[in-house]
């Protein structure tokens, strides 16, 4: 670990995730990943992964799961009856 680098954590995981959802509409471990890292974080892709999914299913964030990767989006409320 490089001097100075700070360990990932639950609440840097939700900023992190929040700003790229509502800047960009979604977001996903990779995109995390590198956020936390131009911040100063020690940020692996496995501990991201696992981190995120954990913070997503506890807020509960919808998930589109391709095979691939994960994409991490906020709940689509539904319309009210006029």
């Amino acid at each position: 670990m490089k001097a100075g680098q700070k360990k990932i954590n639950r609440q840097a995981l939700r900023l992190a995730a929040t700003t790229l959802i509502l800047a960009e509409g979604c977001t996903t471990t990779l995109n995390v990943k590198t956020f936390l890292r131009h911040r100063g974080y020690r940020a692996y892709q496995a501990d991201v992964s696992k981190g995120l999914f954990a913070v997503a299913q506890q807020e509960g964030w919808a998930i589109n799961d391709n095979g691939a990767f994960r994409v991490y989006y906020f709940p689509r409320l539904a319309a009210l009856p006029q």
